[in-house]
């Protein structure tokens, strides 16, 4: 089987946007504006803070808004140096967007909270805990929402059951990213379920 073929492919899944319960992505860009763009998505591995990250660079872009994007990760990491370089080209009218602040040292994140703060339009991070920024919101996770997705992506498959995908999510805690993972390396290994 091609990898292009299979239902849970990166691209394919890159196309589900953040799905939103009991609030509106309007409702979240009010709030965001009150707390003068500066704020944490936080949540769990998996549970969306990333694609909901991305939702709103387009809706602030949409607004006119210019936005500068920085991904942080263990693979990925920020050192000091590079800190103050992305620092030292921040322009006043910008919102950073910092996916990963948690995976930032304590010396670093410091700095740039300060920095930016100072002279940036906005600071919107990713989380994994509360504490850094003020929450603007908390990503969570649901077995439904899994099934959602799973649903979208791969309408018909009889191997696909509720009681399987509660398995999966109670396997991955919760990670739709890991349980989505799993599902593509399933349909690789077997072909369609």
């Amino acid at each position: 089987m091609r990898a292009r073929d299979n239902p849970f492919v990166a691209d394919r899944i890159e196309r589900i946007r953040y799905r939103f319960v009991g609030t509106s992505l309007d409702e979240l860009l009010t709030r965001l504006e009150e707390m003068s763009y500066r704020a944490a998505i936080t949540g769990p591995e998996g549970s969306g803070k990333t694609t909901l990250l991305e939702d709103l660079r387009q809706a602030l872009e949409r607004r006119g808004l210019r936005t500068k994007l920085l991904f942080i990760n263990d693979a990925s990491p920020l050192t000091e140096p590079q800190c103050r370089r992305f620092l030292s080209e921040l322009v006043p009218q910008e919102v950073v967007l910092l996916d990963g602040a948690d995976a930032i040292r304590r010396s670093s994140w410091l700095l740039f909270r300060r920095h930016t703060i100072a002279h940036a339009a906005g600071l919107i991070i990713t989380s994994h805990r509360p504490g850094l920024l003020p929450t603007l919101t908390e990503c969570s996770t649901t077995p439904a929402l899994l099934k959602d997705i799973v649903a979208e992506l791969q309408p018909q498959s009889p191997l696909l059951t509720g009681e399987f995908l509660d398995s999966l999510y109670e396997c991955h805690n919760g990670n739709l990213r890991a349980c989505l993972w799993e599902l593509y390396d399933l349909h690789a290994q077997r072909g369609p379920v």
